[in-house]
């Protein structure tokens, strides 16, 4: 059952609005239809924060003085500790519209390989499919007992439940048995390396009048200016 979240519409915009309603527990979003101008709403932080814990990524819209719209979590925007919603976007969805998700991968079982030593390593955790909304899985369950040592397990080896089809490489490896590393080779790995990458900080973009928007831009990390040796 796809889960059901209330909604009212918002009449006024702005910087000065939106920080009113979150400090009244609630959360700015926007719904967007095909062919449509997006829906300015509000919706409650707490149920809201519930609905994302839960693993839910279509929800009915349950809006005040409109008809309900189903919709697909399509953006969020987090503060900058990545720990309060900030703003949401929703994709509505059309009758027997389908819908691309990330579905995390579960293993199961006892690998084959593991009498010989050899170690499970789950090379993609999740797995991008294709469904109705009501037939989106919670995970992709991988079982692993028939994997021997060096030998893999590819997406198109995988059974999904019906309905649902995966849209990635057919030839890709989601999880193989793999020989233990060497001490020598955990020790290599361990070492810094001589040459320090180059950070890069990610910079958040504002939008007019304190709305969010998916924009993101980065720039390198500043560092000293270079001093001029003195003579």
């Amino acid at each position: 059952m796809v889960a059901e979240l209330k909604a009212v519409k918002r009449e006024a915009l702005g910087s000065r609005k939106v920080n009113k309603l979150r400090m009244q527990g609630l959360v700015p979003a926007v719904v967007y239809g095909e062919g449509k101008i997006g829906l300015a709403l509000a919706i409650s932080e707490r149920e809201f924060g519930h609905l994302l814990h839960s693993g839910d990524r279509v929800v009915v819209l349950k809006i005040e003085g409109e008809a309900d719209k189903q919709a697909l979590i399509k953006g969020l925007q987090f503060d900058a500790l990545g720990e309060l919603v900030l703003h949401v976007d929703f994709n509505e969805l059309r009758a027997g519209q389908t819908v691309r998700v990330n579905i995390p991968v579960a293993v199961k079982g006892t690998a084959k390989g593991a009498a010989d030593g050899g170690v499970v390593n789950l090379v993609i955790h999740e797995i991008e499919v294709e469904c109705l909304p009501t037939a989106i899985p919670d995970k992709i369950v991988v079982d692993v007992s028939s994997l021997e040592l060096n030998t893999a397990l590819h997406l198109r080896e995988i059974p999904f439940p019906e309905g649902v089809k995966p849209v990635d490489d057919p030839e890709e490896v989601v999880v193989q048995c793999e020989p233990p590393r060497k001490e020598e080779d955990l020790t290599t790995a361990a070492a810094p390396s001589a040459t320090e990458p180059e950070v890069i900080n990610e910079k958040k973009v504002e939008a007019p009048e304190g709305e969010a928007k998916d924009a993101k831009g980065g720039k390198p990390a500043g560092g000293d200016k270079e001093k001029k040796d003195k003579k």
